[in-house]
């Protein structure tokens, strides 16, 4: 921010008083940002202040009514206004409005920010393995008994990984999800609400399974022992329980399944699984789908979150402008999912590669967590990418464009649109010099 100081000074001195001694209660660039506490109403409201000799834009005489309501409900003051306030107003720049409007567009447009890219990861991969991160304990206990089967030592093992690092990783990643599903729940911390710990009988008949796969060296036979331990899991926790119940009072026939149950209902999908094409050597292929996947899910959210201004867009525009902003949030969201597919592919590849180079150097559960990692943190960057590219595609929503502009039309909407510049700098985040100079324009027509 290059605008000198007393600029921001002077500008807050219009607005409220808050420099120099006028106002000590507001927060200002003079006092620091920090409001009196000692006095009515949490230092904000004192009568011997706000009727000083000073005239600021209180007190003046010359502000209109509406516009000191909106400015006190929009944060900026907080006493009442006066009854005495006379009902005309200065009309600010024409020019000065627009550059304040067009700075509420560039606030209120959102687009994804490398900063995002963690939160993005870790958003999708808390949806994709909810209980790796609900039970982080047993999931650090469940890698030693897994590493057991998948023992790096073994030549014939490590020449798998090698082979098909993919499919490894896969089949690591099932039997950890067996041996943390064994490990002991806290109940009374609602852990156990939708899955049951499984008996060590039924952990240690899943274990063979995979364990003599691995012994035979045969890629589709540890296919098929993945996607079987994959279906031996289940919701048995006592919320699904009792909503079994609730079925069956109803003439249902609901129950809980134990895994060998579940593995024989579900015996047609593991064989469809194995022997679909590239199924044992999914490569690009397997990975984009995957991505696909998620980004589905990424698409939706953003559809989701963008309901609020579809809403908005109606009710300023009226149903043409509610459309227009439902095709650009559309377009945004399929964008974002896309960008998500492939970069999640793109980061899978690469997660595959390095996670086999660790898991063979250090350990199997090491190695699979990085590549899965690697391939979230990929599928954001993407999501990323695309969200930039859409921004130059539609600079401005529709919805946020007609907020600005029906702001521009009226004092409260003018105060509102000079609020947001105030909170942008109290929060010390920098604000164009061009923006500085437009708000201060502005206050000192409304002062």
């Amino acid at each position: 921010m290059t605008l000198p100081i007393s600029s921001l000074a002077n500008m807050e001195y219009m607005l409220y008083g808050g420099a120099l001694g006028a106002n000590p209660n507001c927060p200002s660039y003079v006092n620091g940002y920090k409001a009196a506490t000692n006095n009515l109403y949490g230092g904000y409201y004192n009568p011997s202040i706000y009727n000083n000799p000073y005239y600021n834009w209180q007190n003046t005489g010359l502000y209109n009514q509406g516009v000191q309501n909106a400015v006190s409900q929009s944060g900026i003051i907080s006493q009442p206004a006066s009854a005495n306030t006379a009902a005309n107003t200065v009309t600010a720049s024409a020019k000065d409005i627009d550059t304040l409007a067009d700075y509420y567009k560039e606030c209120n447009t959102y687009v994804q920010k490398w900063g995002d890219i963690g939160t993005s990861a870790l958003m999708i991969g808390f949806m994709e393995n909810p209980q790796v991160l609900k039970h982080p304990i047993n999931s650090i206990k469940a890698i030693k008994v897994t590493n057991q089967v998948f023992d790096k030592s073994n030549p014939a093992i490590k020449a798998l990984w090698e082979k098909n690092p993919q499919l490894m990783q896969k089949a690591y990643g099932q039997l950890h999800a067996i041996n943390r599903s064994a490990q002991k729940k806290w109940k009374w911390l609602g852990q156990g609400a939708f899955q049951k710990p499984i008996s060590d009988v039924a952990r240690k008949d899943l274990e063979k399974i995979m364990a003599e796969a691995l012994k035979s060296g045969d890629e589709k036979a540890i296919l098929r022992a993945t996607e079987t331990l994959k279906a031996s899991r289940g919701m048995d926790g006592y919320i699904p329980t009792a909503w079994n119940k609730i079925r069956n009072f109803f003439g249902g026939n609901a129950k809980n399944y134990t895994p060998q149950e579940r593995i024989a209902r579900k015996a047609a999908d593991i064989e469809k699984a194995v022997n679909a094409p590239a199924a044992v050597k999914p490569g690009m292929t397997g990975l984009l789908k995957q991505g696909l996947k998620e980004g589905k899910t990424f698409a939706l959210l953003g559809m989701l979150i963008d309901l609020p201004k579809i809403i908005s867009a109606y009710k300023n525009g009226g149903a043409d402008s509610a459309l227009t902003q439902t095709v650009q949030s559309g377009l945004k969201s399929v964008a974002d999912g896309i960008g998500w597919t492939i970069g999640r592919a793109a980061g899978g590849a690469i997660g595959t590669k390095v996670g086999a180079a660790i898991g063979t150097a250090v350990c199997p559960g090491l190695g699979t967590a990085v590549g899965a990692v690697l391939g979230f943190l990929g599928g954001a960057a993407g999501s990323i990418l695309a969200s930039k590219a859409m921004k130059l595609v539609i600079p401005t929503d529709e919805a946020t464009k007609l907020e600005a502009e029906a702001q521009k039309k009226t004092p409260e909407g003018q105060a509102q649109l000079l609020s947001l510049v105030l909170q942008k700098v109290q929060a010390g985040e920098e604000v164009p010099e061009k923006v500085l100079i437009s708000a201060q324009n502005v206050a000192a027509t409304m002062s």
